[in-house]
């Protein structure tokens, strides 16, 4: 069974953010959606006061694209980035995380709705730049941080909690139904009972 490093969750949480990171490195990039970035900046830049580190903060092009990576990529190397961090959406993760992999850097994630898995699993989702479907790039490990502002994700939109709780509720019988199976995990084994446990609570 496959979890991220650091896991950390509540009201207000990311007023706490560099305090459970920065151990991670001195130089930030943080890929965020447009919308994510109105509603995480001042509370992100809070939990860092008055530190000396270097935060970048990039609002990225709306889809997990290669071009992207690539834009994204180039940023971390010319900037001398050490921890990449995701805060948005799925795409906003995904494009992260792909970032992060390929320069081989450390990588945090906040994520900023309820709607996808994005945040905790080891694996992006790739388009090519017109939008087609590219490729799954499955990583051989997960995240390293995941912080969830339960403030930010109670004030997103609506639509994006319903969305969640749709994809939550779906969970468990798919998790269901692999263990009837003996269908393989991410790790090429078997549906765990722990796992089991948690889809079912989803519900």
């Amino acid at each position: 069974m496959r979890a991220p490093l650091k896991y950390t969750q509540g009201s207000n949480a990311l007023k706490h953010f560099y305090e459970n990171i920065k151990e991670f490195g001195n130089n930030y990039l943080f890929i965020c959606s447009n919308s994510a970035y109105k509603s995480t900046h001042d509370l992100i830049e809070e939990s860092f006061k008055d530190s000396k580190t270097k935060r970048i903060y990039q609002i990225f092009g709306g889809i997990s694209s290669v071009g992207e990576i690539n834009k994204m990529r180039e940023i971390v190397r010319n900037e001398k980035i050490d921890v990449v961090v995701g805060v948005g959406g799925g795409s906003a993760i995904d494009t992260s995380k792909a970032t992060a992999y390929y320069e081989k850097k450390r990588i945090a994630i906040i994520p900023t709705v309820c709607a996808t898995d994005a945040p905790c699993t080891g694996l992006s989702v790739i388009y090519n730049d017109d939008h087609t479907f590219n490729s799954y790039l499955f990583y051989p490990n997960n995240l390293d941080f995941v912080l969830v502002d339960s403030l930010v994700i109670a004030n997103a939109p609506t639509k994006f909690l319903v969305a969640g709780m749709g994809d939550a509720l779906g969970t468990y019988f798919e998790s269901r139904e692999c263990y009837k199976t003996g269908s393989l995990s991410l790790e090429n084994g078997g549906i765990t009972l722990s796992s089991l446990a948690l889809c079912k609570l989803c519900c």
